[in-house]
Protein backbone atom coordinates (compact mmCIF):
# COMPACT_ATOMS: atom_id res chain seq x y z
CA UNK A 1 0.00 0.00 0.00
CA UNK A 2 1.61 3.40 -0.96
CA UNK A 3 2.02 5.85 2.14
CA UNK A 4 1.75 9.15 -0.25
CA UNK A 5 -1.00 11.54 0.75
CA UNK A 6 -3.59 12.55 -2.05
CA UNK A 7 -3.01 16.22 -3.01
CA UNK A 8 -5.52 18.14 -2.78
CA UNK A 9 -6.60 21.83 -3.96
CA UNK A 10 -9.00 24.02 -5.30
CA UNK A 11 -9.72 24.61 -9.18
CA UNK A 12 -11.31 27.77 -11.05
CA UNK A 13 -12.44 28.23 -14.29
CA UNK A 14 -12.73 31.96 -15.57
CA UNK A 15 -13.27 33.59 -18.90
CA UNK A 16 -12.14 37.82 -19.20
CA UNK A 17 -10.43 39.44 -16.62
CA UNK A 18 -12.93 40.92 -14.90
CA UNK A 19 -13.91 36.71 -13.68
CA UNK A 20 -10.53 36.36 -13.29
CA UNK A 21 -10.13 38.80 -10.80
CA UNK A 22 -13.11 37.65 -8.50
CA UNK A 23 -11.65 34.20 -8.79
CA UNK A 24 -8.24 35.67 -7.34
CA UNK A 25 -10.62 37.28 -4.66
CA UNK A 26 -11.65 33.89 -4.06
CA UNK A 27 -8.91 32.43 -4.30
CA UNK A 28 -7.74 34.62 -1.10
CA UNK A 29 -10.22 33.70 0.59
CA UNK A 30 -9.27 30.20 0.31
CA UNK A 31 -5.31 30.74 1.23
CA UNK A 32 -6.31 32.75 4.41
CA UNK A 33 -8.16 29.55 5.81
CA UNK A 34 -6.59 27.06 4.11
CA UNK A 35 -2.75 28.33 3.95
CA UNK A 36 -1.42 25.21 2.51
CA UNK A 37 -4.15 24.52 0.00
CA UNK A 38 -3.32 25.09 -3.77
CA UNK A 39 -4.81 26.70 -5.98
CA UNK A 40 -5.55 26.61 -9.66
CA UNK A 41 -7.11 28.61 -12.68
CA UNK A 42 -8.04 27.49 -16.69
CA UNK A 43 -8.25 30.89 -18.16
CA UNK A 44 -7.29 32.49 -21.37
CA UNK A 45 -3.62 32.55 -22.42
CA UNK A 46 -2.17 36.01 -21.42
CA UNK A 47 -4.72 36.58 -17.91
CA UNK A 48 -3.05 37.79 -15.22
CA UNK A 49 -2.73 34.88 -12.86
CA UNK A 50 -1.67 36.43 -9.89
CA UNK A 51 -2.42 34.66 -6.60
CA UNK A 52 -3.02 31.04 -7.93
CA UNK A 53 -0.30 28.40 -7.45
CA UNK A 54 -0.90 27.15 -11.14
CA UNK A 55 -2.34 27.96 -14.56
CA UNK A 56 -3.60 26.29 -17.53
CA UNK A 57 -5.13 27.81 -20.72
CA UNK A 58 -8.92 26.88 -21.70
CA UNK A 59 -8.19 24.99 -25.01
CA UNK A 60 -10.40 25.94 -28.03
CA UNK A 61 -12.45 23.06 -28.74
CA UNK A 62 -13.67 22.73 -24.98
CA UNK A 63 -17.47 23.89 -25.62
CA UNK A 64 -17.91 24.49 -22.23
CA UNK A 65 -15.05 24.79 -19.90
CA UNK A 66 -16.60 24.05 -16.39
CA UNK A 67 -17.67 21.07 -17.55
CA UNK A 68 -14.83 19.84 -19.84
CA UNK A 69 -11.62 20.87 -17.52
CA UNK A 70 -13.04 19.46 -14.28
CA UNK A 71 -11.70 15.88 -15.22
CA UNK A 72 -8.34 17.54 -16.06
CA UNK A 73 -7.77 18.61 -12.62
CA UNK A 74 -3.99 18.57 -11.61
CA UNK A 75 -5.23 17.20 -8.05
CA UNK A 76 -6.12 13.38 -6.74
CA UNK A 77 -9.00 15.37 -5.01
CA UNK A 78 -10.03 18.58 -6.27
CA UNK A 79 -12.78 21.17 -4.95
CA UNK A 80 -14.06 23.17 -8.20
CA UNK A 81 -15.46 26.67 -7.09
CA UNK A 82 -17.03 29.02 -9.05
CA UNK A 83 -15.47 32.63 -9.17
CA UNK A 84 -18.64 34.27 -7.10
CA UNK A 85 -17.47 32.41 -3.62
CA UNK A 86 -15.97 33.43 -0.42
CA UNK A 87 -14.05 30.99 1.52
CA UNK A 88 -14.83 31.62 5.11
CA UNK A 89 -13.65 28.27 7.42
CA UNK A 90 -11.23 25.40 7.51
CA UNK A 91 -12.07 23.05 4.89
CA UNK A 92 -10.55 19.95 5.81
CA UNK A 93 -13.50 18.10 7.20
CA UNK A 94 -14.98 18.71 3.48
CA UNK A 95 -12.25 16.84 1.85
CA UNK A 96 -12.18 14.24 4.28
CA UNK A 97 -15.75 13.10 2.60
CA UNK A 98 -13.93 11.79 -0.18
CA UNK A 99 -12.73 9.34 2.11
CA UNK A 100 -15.16 7.49 1.79
CA UNK A 101 -17.03 9.13 -1.43
CA UNK A 102 -16.38 9.86 -4.85
CA UNK A 103 -18.27 12.86 -5.73
CA UNK A 104 -20.14 15.92 -3.47
CA UNK A 105 -21.98 18.67 -3.90
CA UNK A 106 -25.01 20.43 -2.47
CA UNK A 107 -28.97 20.48 -3.32
CA UNK A 108 -30.09 23.88 -5.43
CA UNK A 109 -31.64 25.58 -2.81
CA UNK A 110 -34.90 26.73 -4.34
CA UNK A 111 -34.93 23.36 -6.01
CA UNK A 112 -38.83 23.37 -6.55
CA UNK A 113 -39.16 26.32 -9.04
CA UNK A 114 -40.06 25.04 -12.63
CA UNK A 115 -36.55 26.82 -14.00
CA UNK A 116 -34.96 23.84 -11.92
CA UNK A 117 -36.67 20.73 -13.13
CA UNK A 118 -36.58 21.06 -16.53
CA UNK A 119 -35.70 17.89 -18.36
CA UNK A 120 -33.40 16.48 -21.32
CA UNK A 121 -34.22 12.55 -21.65
CA UNK A 122 -34.92 11.08 -18.48
CA UNK A 123 -37.70 12.09 -15.95
CA UNK A 124 -35.98 12.26 -12.83
CA UNK A 125 -38.02 12.07 -9.20
CA UNK A 126 -38.21 15.50 -7.58
CA UNK A 127 -37.21 14.40 -4.86
CA UNK A 128 -33.80 13.97 -6.81
CA UNK A 129 -32.92 17.64 -7.59
CA UNK A 130 -30.59 19.39 -8.83
CA UNK A 131 -26.85 20.13 -7.11
CA UNK A 132 -25.58 23.21 -8.06
CA UNK A 133 -22.74 22.73 -9.83
CA UNK A 134 -20.73 25.87 -8.64
CA UNK A 135 -19.02 23.84 -5.95
CA UNK A 136 -18.22 20.47 -6.48
CA UNK A 137 -15.74 17.77 -4.39
CA UNK A 138 -14.06 15.25 -6.27
CA UNK A 139 -11.90 12.41 -6.61
CA UNK A 140 -9.74 11.69 -9.31
CA UNK A 141 -10.47 8.02 -10.35
CA UNK A 142 -11.82 6.31 -13.43
CA UNK A 143 -15.51 6.60 -12.30
CA UNK A 144 -15.34 10.48 -11.92
CA UNK A 145 -13.57 10.66 -15.26
CA UNK A 146 -16.13 8.49 -16.91
CA UNK A 147 -19.37 10.61 -15.07
CA UNK A 148 -17.57 13.94 -16.41
CA UNK A 149 -17.17 12.36 -20.16
CA UNK A 150 -21.02 11.25 -19.77
CA UNK A 151 -22.15 14.38 -18.37
CA UNK A 152 -20.14 16.86 -21.51
CA UNK A 153 -21.67 14.10 -24.12
CA UNK A 154 -25.31 15.08 -22.85
CA UNK A 155 -24.26 18.67 -22.11
CA UNK A 156 -23.44 18.96 -25.88
CA UNK A 157 -26.09 17.10 -26.89
CA UNK A 158 -28.90 18.65 -25.08
CA UNK A 159 -28.15 22.24 -26.51
CA UNK A 160 -29.20 23.76 -23.11
CA UNK A 161 -27.23 26.93 -22.11
CA UNK A 162 -26.80 25.58 -18.42
CA UNK A 163 -25.42 22.33 -17.18
CA UNK A 164 -27.38 21.42 -14.21
CA UNK A 165 -30.22 19.58 -16.01
CA UNK A 166 -27.88 17.46 -17.58
CA UNK A 167 -25.73 17.28 -14.49
CA UNK A 168 -29.03 15.56 -12.73
CA UNK A 169 -29.80 13.19 -15.16
CA UNK A 170 -26.34 11.86 -15.10
CA UNK A 171 -26.02 11.57 -11.78
CA UNK A 172 -29.68 9.48 -11.79
CA UNK A 173 -28.26 7.39 -14.35
CA UNK A 174 -24.48 6.70 -12.28
CA UNK A 175 -23.24 4.12 -9.62
CA UNK A 176 -20.93 6.81 -7.86
CA UNK A 177 -20.56 6.84 -4.58
CA UNK A 178 -22.32 10.78 -4.15
CA UNK A 179 -22.51 12.44 -1.12
CA UNK A 180 -24.98 15.64 -0.52
CA UNK A 181 -22.62 18.00 2.41
CA UNK A 182 -24.42 20.66 4.16
CA UNK A 183 -25.59 24.12 2.51
CA UNK A 184 -23.43 25.77 4.38
CA UNK A 185 -20.24 24.39 1.87
CA UNK A 186 -22.62 26.40 -0.91
CA UNK A 187 -24.30 28.87 0.65
CA UNK A 188 -26.34 30.28 -1.97
CA UNK A 189 -29.55 32.27 0.53
CA UNK A 190 -29.31 34.51 3.00
CA UNK A 191 -31.56 33.91 5.77
CA UNK A 192 -33.19 36.41 7.89
CA UNK A 193 -33.13 33.03 11.05
CA UNK A 194 -29.18 33.20 11.20
CA UNK A 195 -29.29 36.83 12.51
CA UNK A 196 -31.97 35.60 15.44
CA UNK A 197 -30.48 31.77 16.58
CA UNK A 198 -27.04 32.26 17.37
CA UNK A 199 -26.69 28.50 17.26
CA UNK A 200 -27.35 28.09 13.55
CA UNK A 201 -24.23 26.95 11.72
CA UNK A 202 -22.15 29.14 9.74
CA UNK A 203 -21.45 29.42 6.60
CA UNK A 204 -18.29 27.52 5.32
CA UNK A 205 -18.53 28.75 1.29
CA UNK A 206 -20.50 32.07 0.05
CA UNK A 207 -21.57 31.45 -3.35
CA UNK A 208 -23.89 34.33 -3.85
CA UNK A 209 -24.74 36.72 -6.93
CA UNK A 210 -23.39 39.20 -5.99
CA UNK A 211 -19.88 38.57 -5.79
CA UNK A 212 -19.93 38.11 -9.92
CA UNK A 213 -18.47 40.98 -11.61
CA UNK A 214 -20.48 43.79 -10.78
CA UNK A 215 -21.07 46.65 -13.89
CA UNK A 216 -21.31 49.78 -11.83
CA UNK A 217 -18.88 50.97 -8.71
CA UNK A 218 -21.37 51.06 -5.89
CA UNK A 219 -21.83 46.82 -6.16
CA UNK A 220 -18.00 46.90 -7.05
CA UNK A 221 -18.30 48.51 -3.56
CA UNK A 222 -20.62 46.21 -1.77
CA UNK A 223 -19.12 43.24 -3.32
CA UNK A 224 -15.60 43.96 -1.84
CA UNK A 225 -17.22 44.45 1.57
CA UNK A 226 -18.22 40.81 1.65
CA UNK A 227 -15.28 38.93 3.60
Amino acid sequence: MSDRHPSRGVMYVAWGKAHVDVARRSAASVKKYNPGLSCSIWCAAGDDTTGFDQAFVIPADMTRPKVGALKLSPYDETLYLDNDTIIRADLSSLFDLLQRFDLCGAHVMLWHRPRHKRMWKTEVPETFPEINCGVLLYRKNAGTEAFFDQWQTAYDAAGMKIDQPTFRETLWNSDLRFYVFPPQFNKRIFEASELVYSDQPKPRILHLPILRPQKTAFKRWFSNLIR
